[in-house]
């Protein structure tokens, strides 16, 4: 079982319920990670697997994770511990809700979630994929995913590409190179060849990432990065990853967003065109 929507509702415009102040201009959002700690309403996610079994307790998570990613201080294990035990759908629903200024309810969610953007095989591995709905009614999708310090994946969209056509050569039907030129195309409007590309030293996850929450193909999309300070928290890396995901905001066109100034970054893409909201937002797990 997997979160889908059958179709795109058109409903009319709905009232804005929320309204968002100043922008973070602060040069380190990292000093000023959100609190977890108290001030949050009780909400639950409902968390099932992909075959639809409930996951109640971290036990039960870790089972969705490849064992060697299951680690306390690293992002899957302080992803399961945000939502299960420190209110986090509550902190995620208050600043979806802030970012798109009206009310959301985040209903169900899935880890490990596979989030299908094009005909090829290998779906996006999004950490958390969450169905929700607006205020207004319309369909929510929240494509989730955790970093500690870990990288946007392991290569960048030229390494990805150079990989992929060395491939051809003893492997001529694979279409990996055919993937990354159509995922460039269709989403970035970029037909350059990858490695000449605006795109071609950003992380290939955050390219896969974004395309896999908007081909869910809801009324309001969503993409957050959740950037956990935990105790394994290494601020240099934290850097690098922050720059790589600016520098992907910037050639991709992202239109910052009016912030509150609470140590989070919202931007607006528009991808395949349809309209995706990116979150990035570090957040204090350090006990």
């Amino acid at each position: 079982m997997s979160l889908s929507y059958s179709s795109v509702r058109r409903d009319p415009p709905c009232y804005h319920t929320f309204s968002n102040s100043n922008p973070d201009t602060g040069s380190n959002p990292g000093a000023q990670a959100g609190s977890l700690k108290g001030g949050f309403k009780a909400l639950k996610l409902k968390v099932i697997d992909s075959r639809g079994n409930e996951i109640t307790n971290l036990e039960q998570w870790s089972r969705t994770v490849r064992r060697s990613h299951w680690k306390p201080g690293r992002s899957a294990y302080s992803l399961a511990d945000f939502i299960m035990s420190r209110h986090g759908t509550a902190h995620l629903d208050a600043r979806i809700s802030s970012v798109l200024s009206r009310a959301v309810t985040l209903e169900q969610g899935t880890p490990e979630y596979a989030a299908r953007f094009d005909r090829y095989e290998g779906p996006a591995r999004l950490d958390l994929g969450i169905s929700g709905r607006t205020a207004c009614g319309d369909n929510l999708f929240v494509g989730l995913e955790a970093k500690v310090d870990e990288p946007f994946g392991s290569e960048t969209v030229c390494e990805r590409w150079r990989k992929a056509t060395d491939t051809l050569r003893t492997k001529p039907r694979s279409r990996a190179a055919a993937r990354v030129r159509e995922l460039l195309s269709r989403y970035f409007d970029d037909d350059d060849e990858p490695c000449e590309s605006g795109f071609a030293d950003v992380g290939y996850q955050l390219l896969t990432a974004t395309a896999g929450a908007v081909a869910m193909e809801a009324d309001a999309s969503v993409l957050y990065v959740a950037v956990f300070r935990t105790l394994d928290y290494d601020e240099e890396r934290s850097r690098k990853n922050r720059l790589d995901y600016d520098n992907f905001m910037r050639v991709s066109g992202g239109e910052s967003l009016v912030q509150d100034g609470s140590g989070f970054l919202a931007h607006e893409l528009t991808l395949n065109g349809r309209r995706l909201v990116c979150i990035y937002e570090y957040l204090g797990l350090e006990n």
